[in-house]
Order: structure tokens, then C-alpha cells, then sequence
């Protein structure tokens, strides 16, 4: 009996001792997303308002670093981007994620490598642009003119930070997607030119790092501002709370869906069977909206899709309704309703399924669509 009684007790022992070291393991940190300022895409969208030159009356920064830099309109830098996006080498998505790899300027150094990205085997032509974006940043004073913006800049994050989404927004778009991120930063861009007076742009890059993707939202304002002096201005362009999580959900949703389609030759391949579907008319529609090839809609469709229902699954059925409304009506997306359809059969399934297992099956939902009825969808 005694000896029994022992053995109890260690037991009781033993159990203590483990509960104790499981409830000691420290906490996985919450993840949130985080607002900052980055030299590096600020010096690109400097070089880009000299590619393309425009006029933007409300956009302040935009109206200094044009005054700033105007003596450097030939410089190589902006010769050589020119060269690189005009002739389509580059798009400037592209080249704003390689920005994003490096050490801050004048810096050409990696601080995560290029090894396994779409980059990879084009390392001499990008090393030698970096080399002049690093000469353009140093020559034109690009650190100064950020430095002497400064009070713009904090004023321009801080309006961000008033309207990100939810604490739980990461929880969320991470639970539904299945998978998860090292981080998510948002870079406002006052100097990013946006198309017209009230326009707005994003931009949603990703970074391969060793524990995963770094996931980024680069945003232009969205709202006019008039020029001031230096230390008066007390708005910015980015208090607008609607469009910074409308940009957060679309932006950062890209880092869960055009991934997948780079890791797995077979996605795209099953989106190649669906190519029927760009037809002349819906070629032209999707060109005017600034989408030129059929993977690049699908993707659209996809995080689309996911923007309605992480609007839906979080309560927001006003908001979902809006976005219906707006991607299937007004930028004809039109069987977006049988994706959504499709899609309900993988929020009812376990955890362990992914959404990219799911995805065969959602593509399906083109493949096994007529293009003469997608035209009259249109119509």
C-alpha cells in the first residue's frame, strides 16, 4: 500500500511539473501591422515622377520633389529606369520589391537574398540599376529632402496609423488563407503618383525571407491636400480611414494568392485552361483597369474574392455588399457569384485544408465556364 501510495505521488509529481513547464512556454506575439517610412521606395517614386511626368496640384510632395529634383531630370537613374519600365523589362511593382531586399540606400548591399525569387537569375542587370539609384540617391540629396520633410512624413504615417483595420485584422485574413507571415507593413507614399487630383494607388510587395514572407502595402494619398509651408500642414492625404483598410485587405491579400501560383507551375497551368475566357471584348474591359493577361485577372478575382468574404465573415455585411456591388458591376468581374458560391464549400471544411488545396477546385469554376456565356454576363 505504501508503495503504491508513492507511486501515486510521483505521479502527482510528475504532472505538476509538466503542467508547469507547458503554461511557462512563452506566447506566440501578436502580430500587427506595422506603419513606416522607407527611403528606399520613397527614392523610387521620385525617379518614377521623372519617367512619367505629371501634373498633381494636391499632392505637396509630389510638387516639392519635383522643384527638388528637377536638375537631375537626366540623370542615369531615371535614363536607365525609363529604359526598364517604358520597355516593359521591369514593371514598377517589380522594381519597388526589389527596393525592398536591400539595406537602406546609398546602401547597394542585400539584406535578404535574391536566391529563389523571380529575381534570381537576373542579378547583373538589377545590380547595375541599383547602382545608380544609389548614385541618384547620393548626388540629387535625396536624404535631405526627406529630412526636410520631415514633419510631412510623420504627419502622413500617423494619419495611417489612426485608421488601420481591426486589431484582429491579421488573425483574420491568417485564419481564413490558412497560412501565415513573418510581418505586414504598410509604407505611405506622399511622393507616389497616383493618375489624377483625387486618385489613389497601391502597391502590395512581398519579401522571401528565411522564416517566410515579409508581406508590405505601399500606398499613395487619397485625399487633396493644398500646399503650405514646410511646418504647417496639419493634413496629409491619408485620413481616410475606408481606403487604408480597402487598400489592406486587396494589398496585403495578394501576398496569400500570387505566391502560390509562383511556388506550384500547375495553378497556372490550370488557369491556361481557362483562357477561352479572355475573349477580345473582356481583354479590353480588364486593359482599362490596367490588367493585360489572363493570370493576372484570375489573381484579381481571387483576392477580390477574399476581400468579400473576410468583409462578410467579420460582420461587415454593408461592406461586403458595397464590394459586390463594385467589383461585379462597376470593374466586371462578373463571375465573381459562382466563385463565391465555390468558395463557401472550403470555409466549411477542416482547418488542415488550405486554401491553396482548395484552389484547384475554385479554378475549376473558369475552366468549366463558356465564354459565350461569360459574354453575356457582360452584356
Amino acid at each position: 500500500m505504501r508503495k503504491l501510495l508513492s507511486a501515486l505521488f510521483l505521479v502527482l509529481i510528475c504532472a505538476c511539473a509538466e503542467k508547469k513547464e507547458v503554461s511557462s512556454l512563452p506566447e506566440e506575439p501578436k502580430k500587427k501591422i506595422e506603419v513606416q517610412s522607407n527611403p528606399n521606395i520613397h527614392t523610387s517614386h521620385i525617379i518614377e515622377l521623372f519617367v512619367w511626368p505629371g501634373e498633381y496640384p494636391t499632392r505637396p510632395m509630389i510638387v516639392e520633389a519635383q522643384e527638388y529634383f528637377k536638375g537631375f531630370a537626366d540623370h542615369p537613374a531615371i535614363l536607365l529606369s525609363d529604359s526598364l519600365l517604358k520597355n516593359e523589362i521591369y514593371y514598377f511593382d517589380e522594381l519597388s520589391e526589389i527596393l525592398l531586399y536591400m539595406d537602406e540606400l546609398p546602401s547597394t548591399a542585400f539584406r535578404y537574398p535574391l536566391a529563389g525569387t523571380p529575381y534570381a537569375d537576373r542579378t547583373e542587370e538589377i545590380q547595375k540599376w541599383l547602382d545608380e539609384i544609389a548614385l541618384f540617391y547620393k548626388e540629387a540629396g535625396v536624404a535631405e529632402f526627406l529630412n526636410e520633410h520631415d514633419h510631412f512624413y510623420k504627419g502622413a504615417n500617423e494619419e495611417v496609423e489612426l485608421n488601420l483595420p481591426s486589431d484582429n485584422f491579421v488573425s483574420l485574413i491568417e485564419s481564413y488563407y490558412r497560412a501565415k507571415m513573418v510581418s505586414y507593413t504598410i509604407i505611405p507614399a506622399p511622393e507616389m503618383p497616383t493618375g489624377g487630383e483625387y486618385g489613389t494607388r497601391g502597391i502590395g510587395p512581398y519579401v522571401r525571407t528565411l522564416d517566410g514572407l515579409a508581406i508590405y502595402q505601399i500606398i499613395s494619398a487619397s485625399l487633396p491636400v493644398d500646399l503650405q509651408e514646410k511646418s504647417a500642414y496639419e493634413a496629409f492625404g491619408f485620413n481616410n480611414r475606408q481606403n487604408t483598410i480597402r487598400m489592406s485587405y486587396h494589398e496585403f491579400g495578394h501576398a496569400f494568392v500570387n505566391p502560390l501560383f509562383e511556388q506550384d507551375s500547375t495553378l497556372v497551368d490550370l488557369v491556361a485552361n481557362s483562357e477561352h475566357l479572355f475573349t477580345d471584348e473582356y481583354k479590353e474591359i480588364m486593359n482599362k483597369i490596367n490588367y493585360g493577361d489572363w493570370l493576372t485577372v484570375v489573381q484579381e478575382y481571387l483576392v477580390r474574392l477574399g476581400e468579400i468574404r473576410l468583409a462578410d465573415r467579420s460582420g461587415q455585411t454593408k461592406w461586403a455588399k458595397e464590394l459586390r456591388a463594385y467589383h461585379v458591376e462597376d470593374q466586371k468581374f462578373v463571375l465573381m457569384p459562382l466563385l463565391e458560391k465555390k468558395i463557401l464549400e472550403y470555409e466549411k471544411m477542416p482547418e488542415n485544408v488550405s486554401f491553396k488545396d482548395f484552389l484547384p477546385d475554385l479554378l475549376s469554376v473558369f475552366a468549366n465556364f463558356k465564354s459565350e456565356d461569360l459574354q453575356e454576363l457582360i452584356n
